[in-house]
């Protein structure tokens, strides 16, 4: 195995030079006003009014066939904005979001020069990764829905092409329909038509108000809200740890684990990627000490016929549950994938409608939910018949682990403690491991992780592994805890950090809790005053302190006396209580 830190070398430098930025319209078949979709309701809410948030904008290289020139770009480019009016779409924000398509969009095409020299096939990732850059540094807002860029050679030759599109219009699947028309266009001219009539955003929005699909809409909450009772605060969080404000990603790069995972897909007839989401669930379970698994995904909402070549924003975070408890892994794997299609089959929901539920259901449980996915999977999650009859010797698969390698880089900050992003199966498995904050889950941890998968996969190449050897094969101990960590509503928490929680949220009051008292989980003694009186009073100012803290939950009773012992941590030394409850 090798292990690289992610910066790239690049046989040649590239150097942009801006020549030109030319306007361009395409003008598609209507304007139209209406409501949004859910999906477009649900990228609204969490992007808010942020259009510098992370992910407001997708930019992505596009495909481009050798020979081509600018031209060629702008027509095949004016094509996609006239054929797809989430490219001609502003949004009005709001109680009552709308989405406004306009008859004839209008997006700037830069031409930058790579100057003299030779330049070709070999240099485009290196081109078009410099220009990617270079689009993000011009810092333009959300609210076009397309900018473009190319670098030419000296001849005019595109050698490389990116874009960027509003994430309010487009999602991941979006981007694939989208570069496989522009790659079709640049490659065959004749096909730079805008075609048939397509299924639109505002078509979308229209069917999601009929009855039927209103019915489907309100099981998806009901599923999220059964779900969202039983969500851990954290998944991975290390006792003892500190914050150091720097985020992390470690990649896997693992020729054996693919070969691995292909025989387990065979196997079981599933998906690759609900094999390597199994593999990761259990070795979470093994380190973490939770039997059952509930976690944030991503589901791409594009089921039904209609929305195959879609363009427009549908995917949604949902909630999946995954059991691991002492199933085999085979049967991890069945379940899992399972588990992965019913919640893609609950995928599409009222936004609006989750985030009052999330308010109560935190509200009641004295948590504070992480959105962001835990596991998100960039590959098809459909069963292949190509992994059919693969077989691979256990030789090979072993020799193919010296060429494991481990990569590391600086990313963005993330609010998710951890989040693991499955980038490809084919030849390899490519496994993001995101930190979100190295001081809370570090390097060596992240590592460690990413290679305790690529041992399960591997050993399970060979047949069915029962679930005391998934334990050992991991190479993993459960996370060493202390007795001042108790396991509450499915939750590890730390007292520690719940005190600490109590003397902020509580602050001039003496409070001190208690991991159970008389069969009472969490328990918190607290004096009155003048601005905490009640539990309900004691219950608001904690869960006002609780963002941040990733192993504590708000008390779940509260008993306010009218003064405190000697012995704080004696609950028996307290006098009778002026009033108690659970603040809720």
């Amino acid at each position: 195995m090798s292990t690289t830190t992610g910066a790239t070398q690049r046989r040649r430098r590239v150097r942009l030079t801006p020549v030109d930025a030319i306007q361009i319209s395409s003008t598609g078949a209507r304007a139209a006003e209406g409501p949004v979709t859910l999906g477009q309701l649900n990228t609204l809410q969490w992007l808010q009014d942020g259009d510098d948030h992370l992910v407001a904008v997708l930019r992505v290289e596009l495909p481009v066939p050798d020979g081509k020139s600018v031209d060629d770009v702008a027509e095949a480019a004016a094509v996609l904005v006239a054929r797809h009016e989430s490219l001609r779409t502003t949004y009005v924000r709001g109680r009552d979001p709308r989405q406004v398509v306009a008859a004839t969009g209008t997006f700037t095409l830069n031409v930058c020069t790579l100057g003299e020299g030779p330049w070709g096939p070999p240099d485009r990732s290196a081109v078009a990764g410099r220009l990617l850059v270079w689009l993000r540094e011009r810092r333009d807002t959300a609210a076009t829905a397309l900018r473009l860029a190319v670098a030419t050679d000296e001849f005019g030759a595109v050698i490389a092409c990116v874009a960027g599109f509003s994430h309010l219009g487009v999602d991941l699947g979006s981007l694939d329909v989208l570069k496989r028309e522009f790659a079709e266009m640049l490659a065959h001219p004749e096909r730079r038509q805008v075609g048939q009539p397509r299924h639109q955003p505002l078509d979308q929005a229209e069917l999601e108000a009929t009855p039927a699909e209103r019915r489907r809409t309100r099981a998806a909450n009901d599923y999220i809200q059964e779900l969202a009772r039983r969500q851990p605060r954290c998944l991975l969080a290390l006792p003892g740890a500190t914050r150091s404000g720097e985020s992390l990603a470690v990649e896997l790069s693992s020729p054996a684990a693919a070969m691995a995972v292909r025989q387990v897909a065979a196997r079981t007839r599933s998906s690759r990627s609900s094999v390597v989401l199994a593999a990761t669930c259990a070795v979470l379970a093994r380190r973490t000490g939770y039997r059952e698994l509930v976690f944030p995904s991503l589901s791409s909402n594009r089921f039904e016929r209609h929305l195959v070549d879609f363009v427009g924003s549908l995917a949604q975070g949902n909630l999946v549950a995954v059991d691991v408890g002492d199933r085999s892994f085979d049967a991890l794997v069945k379940h899992t994938w399972a588990a992965a299609l019913e919640a893609s089959r609950h995928g599409r929901y009222d936004g609006v409608e989750r985030g009052a539920w999330d308010e109560r259901i935190q509200h009641d449980r004295g948590t504070h939910f992480l959105y962001d996915p835990l596991f998100n999977s960039l590959v098809p999650e459909t069963w292949s018949g190509v992994t059919a009859g693969v077989k691979h010797r256990p030789e090979e698969i072993t020799a193919a682990l010296r060429r494991t390698e481990l990569r590391w880089r600086p990313v963005p900050h993330d609010g998710t403690p951890v989040r693991f992003n499955l980038e490809e199966v084919d030849g390899r498995v490519r496994l993001d491991l995101w930190s979100a904050d190295t001081g809370l889950v570090p390097r060596a941890e992240m590592e460690s992780l990413l290679l305790a998968v690529e041992r399960l996969l591997v050993a399970a190449a060979a047949g069915d592994l029962d679930a005391p050897r998934i334990r050992e094969v991991t190479g993993l101990a459960p996370v060493a805890r202390t007795p001042d960590w108790v396991l509450v509503d499915s939750c590890w928490v730390d007292l520690g950090e719940v005190q600490r929680l109590l003397d902020e949220a509580l602050a001039p009051a003496a409070a001190h809790i208690f991991g159970s008292v008389d069969g009472r989980d969490l328990v918190a003694y607290l004096t009155a005053t003048d601005a905490v009186r009640t539990p309900e009073q004691a219950h608001a100012r904690c869960l006002a302190a609780l963002p941040g803290r990733l192993n504590a939950l708000a008390p779940r009773h509260y008993v306010v006396c009218p003064t405190a012992p000697t012995d704080a941590t004696d609950p028996a030394a307290w006098p009778a209580p002026l009033v108690t409850g659970t603040g809720r």
